[in-house]
């Protein structure tokens, strides 16, 4: 790209490096404009690996670049001689690892990386001309002229055979571009010799596109395998090209790191024939992998909703078919719990790094990947990422006609489940290898059926869904897996609509699944699921026990079966459950979060708060913990420290829970004004929510606006009516219910609601309280004393109880003084939450 001299500053009287840029170049107008602005983007780097550009100018119509002048050898020069040790390879890799990685941060690509472009001194390498093949706009022109450079037997093309398959094609490029142009020049420094060769241009574009190098422990067996992991997965294709080199790098100074050879030794097996693998792990016996320590047995996985890259979005099923099938297969397996697809469809759009998407899904490994088309073949590229360590931990790519979909689906299941380390039995192999239909156009309608029920917060894409899985299984009335899809999608458009019919089509075709396939532990958590939406707890529970006797370590399983046992008063068997959830899946807040509910309402207040400061640390961007740590902290009568908290939690999001719940410890506080703020808050952001409705009620009751206070009870208590029209069975928004037709005078609805509450839930300490409430608006002090009795015996909040202005009429009684004094059990949720 010009004529480089060396020459003197006389201003600061040193030696720099004069580069003059050729006319040919320097003749375009539009050139000359753009060469000085991205010029001086790149002279803003500043690394001690990179060439620092001193001064940019033209004199006498020739531009020149003025950069530093650096004594020594071009890594070119310095490769012509013997082969470098392992200390010397290092110290020239990291350092020109870091020094990419730098440049990448600022969004400089280099696009013109090899041996001839890096200067080898005294102080370690420098990367000349960084960014100036896009500055001087003359990027790929070397791969189009001749070049007259080429040398001894096994020719090379110059810069052609540092280029990245993309930008040998003419394509795009970015960062991933140098990572490969510098794969390819640790490659020359390891063994001496290029990656990739050819007698002709088109013969080394060839090895680019369609050939691996020779492996690295053919040439150099001496290295460790760590090394030859960094450099070969440096030059594969886009999709599968490790990015972190510099960390990659300093892994391998780790000798004592067996995880990381683990994960290297896992990473070669998707790019290396086994044989290879073996040859080159017996090559260094001392660094062979071992198993990982028994903790590790355990994994938390992750699949991403698959991207499209085929160019045609209704080929969308691709990566939703395949999807399903690693999820399904990988449920199968011991020893690996699944982050369910509904949880997953949040992160399909990639926007935040993988490491805050594990954190957000509690998952120690997520499976990643791309669907391409190619004519009539689709192509699925798929990865494991350890997101902790910065590795790929696993890649393959798979190829298959469209119509052999599921023959693609299993290989890279069973291949993903060996990259887990994981031997499954005969009969696993035989479920996960079983077609679930043999019906093309039936499998076609499932994964586009899929595709939509996984979108469905987009309008329309339920019904879409529908129809589709409606034709699946009419097609193939056996297809269960079909069925167990239709029942989601029709449970789907039940909580979308409410229409009680898609309920009862929900449980029919789930159920109809499990006639099918009884063994599909999926199916019977989804049946559970509807099951206990609609009031059937006890039929709810044992499908759930089912599902975890086909699948133990299924985490969602035990955490709902926990949170149904806890709401049938078997706390403690629900307390267990969701203990095993934490176990199973230790760093999802979710988990955390029901478990710190549970204790909650068990009146167990230091292991609920410890619960949900836990859940602060694992979501600090959510305000559901501190919501919680704040109704705990009011609920045990530290009513100051609990506002303060739910101030924190509103800087992070404007939740009506909060302000509601702000609202009550406000008015214990006697700051009533403030509370009625709170409230209308509350009620405005969630305006059919029973309870914010009739917190409104009770802080205009105490301001003194009875008309106002009686529209929010009646408004109330219309709400918790619509939401029977559902679950007639939910004994909580009956218990409700009873207090708000109390509150406006119809005594005798109120009992009649308040002892049906108690027959469906008298061991929920909360649903027992809102008894005591309905007996003490109607005046019966012995029977709302009896009930709060059985209410604080079951955990609920004595603070709550003694500050609740529905038990006014108790407050002068001894017994009730003594009830609250005697108490020591701290409270329960309250009317706030």
């Amino acid at each position: 790209m010009g004529d480089v001299y060396r020459a003197r500053d006389p201003r600061l009287d040193r030696q720099v490096a004069l580069k003059v840029i050729p006319s040919r170049l320097a003749r375009d107008p539009e050139r000359r404009e753009r060469f000085p602005r991205e010029a001086r983007m790149v002279s803003s780097l500043n690394h001690p690996n990179i060439c620092t550009i001193h001064e940019i100018g033209s004199d006498g119509g020739l531009d020149y670049i003025c950069f530093e002048y650096i004594e020594g050898k071009t890594l070119a020069t310095l490769l012509e001689g013997s082969l470098l040790s392992f200390e010397q390879l290092l110290d020239l890799a990291i350092p020109l690892a870091d020094a990419l990685a730098y440049a990448h941060h600022k969004g400089i690509v280099h696009r013109d990386l090899k041996p001839a472009n890096i200067m080898v001194s005294e102080r370690g390498p420098k990367i000349l001309d960084f960014g100036l093949a896009k500055a001087l706009g003359v990027f790929g022109e070397a791969a189009h002229e001749a070049d007259t450079s080429l040398t001894g037997a096994g020719l090379v093309m110059g810069t052609l055979a540092y280029m990245s398959p993309e930008q040998a094609l003419g394509r795009t490029v970015d960062e991933r571009s140098d990572i490969f142009s510098l794969g390819a020049v640790l490659y020359e420094m390891v063994t001496g010799k290029p990656a990739f060769t050819g007698r002709v241009p088109t013969e080394v574009i060839d090895a680019l596109l369609h050939e691996d190098p020779v492996p690295l422990a053919r040439l150099r067996p001496e290295l460790p395998p760590r090394l030859s992991l960094v450099v070969e997965r440096a030059v594969l294709a886009y999709e599968a090209r490790f990015g972190e080199m510099a960390a990659g790098l300093r892994r391998v100074l780790d000798q004592t790191s067996e995880e990381d050879v683990l994960t290297g030794w896992l990473a070669l097996v998707a790019v290396r024939p086994r044989d290879e693998i073996a040859e080159l792990l017996k090559s260094n016996s001392s660094t062979t992998p071992r198993p990982p320590p028994a903790k590790s047995n355990h994994a938390v996985v992750a699949v991403l909703p698959l991207l499209n890259a085929t160019g045609d979005p209704a080929r969308d099923d691709l990566g939703a078919g395949v999807a399903d099938v690693l999820f399904s297969t990988l449920a199968q397996v011991p020893g690996v719990t699944m982050v369910s697809r509904e949880a997953t469809l949040a992160h399909g759009s990639r926007q935040q790094p993988i490491e805050s998407v594990a954190r957000a899904l509690g998952a120690d490994l997520v499976v990643d990947g791309v669907v391409r088309k190619s004519g009539d073949t689709a192509r699925v590229t798929l990865s494991l990422l350890r997101p902790g360590s910065k590795l790929i931990a696993w890649t393959h790519t798979y190829e298959a006609a469209f119509g052999d979909m599921f023959t693609l689906q299993n290989e890279a299941a069973i291949a993903l489940s060996e990259a887990l380390r994981v031997t499954l039995t005969p009969e696993q192999r035989r479920r996960i290898e079983r077609t679930p239909t043999t019906n093309a156009e039936a499998l076609a309608d499932y994964a586009q059926g899929r595709t939509f029920l996984d979108r469905r917060d987009l309008p329309g894409n339920i019904e879409h869904s529908v129809s589709l899985l409606q034709s699946a299984t009419r097609k193939d009335p056996r297809f269960a897996s079909a069925h167990a899809a239709l029942g989601q999608a029709y449970w789907a458009r039940f909580r979308e609509s409410h229409d009680e019919k898609w309920a009862d089509k929900a449980q029919l075709e789930t159920t109809e699944s499990l006639r099918l396939d009884p063994e599909d532990a999926g199916a019977r958590h989804a049946l559970a699921v509807v099951l206990d939406g609609r009031g059937r707890k006890a039929e709810a529970i044992e499908e759930l026990k089912k599902a975890i006797s086909l699948q133990a370590d299924n985490d969602e399983a035990h955490g709902l079966l926990g949170r149904i046992l806890c709401d049938e008063g078997r706390r403690d068997e629900g307390v267990a459950e969701l203990r095993w959830a934490v176990t199973l899946r230790p760093n999802y807040w979710a988990h955390h979060y029901a478990l710190g509910v549970a204790q909650f309402e068990g009146g167990r207040y230091p292991e609920a708060a410890a619960a949900f400061r836990r859940v602060t640390e694992l979501q600090p961007d959510s305000a559901r913990g501190l919501l919680m740590l704040g109704t705990t902290q009011h609920a045990g009568g530290d009513s100051a420290a609990a506002i303060e908290t739910y101030r924190r939690a509103l800087a992070v999001a404007p939740d009506p829970s909060i302000h509601t719940n702000m609202g009550v410890a406000l008015t214990a506080m006697g700051r009533l004004a403030e509370a009625a703020h709170a409230f209308e808050e509350a009620a405005r952001l969630a305006p059919r929510s029973p309870i914010k409705q009739r917190n409104l009620g009770d802080i205009y009751q105490r301001l003194g606006n009875a008309a106002r206070a009686r529209k929010a009870y009646e408004r109330a208590a219309a709400l918790c009516l619509d939401e029977l029209r559902t679950n007639p069975s939910d004994a909580r928004v009956l218990s409700y219910l009873a207090v708000y037709e109390a509150k406006v005078g119809r005594h005798q609805s109120a009992a009649r609601h308040a002892g049906e509450a108690l027959t469906l839930g008298g061991q929920i300490a909360d649903v027992v309280y809102q008894a005591a409430v309905v007996h003490s608006l109607a005046g019966h002090f012995d029977d709302s004393l009896a009930a709060l009795r059985q209410a604080l015996a079951l955990g609920y909040s004595r603070q709550l109880a003694s500050e609740d202005e529905d038990l006014l009429g108790l407050r002068g009684r001894t017994d009730f003084q003594a009830l609250i004094a005697e108490s020591s059990k701290t409270p329960v949720k309250g009317g706030g939450t």
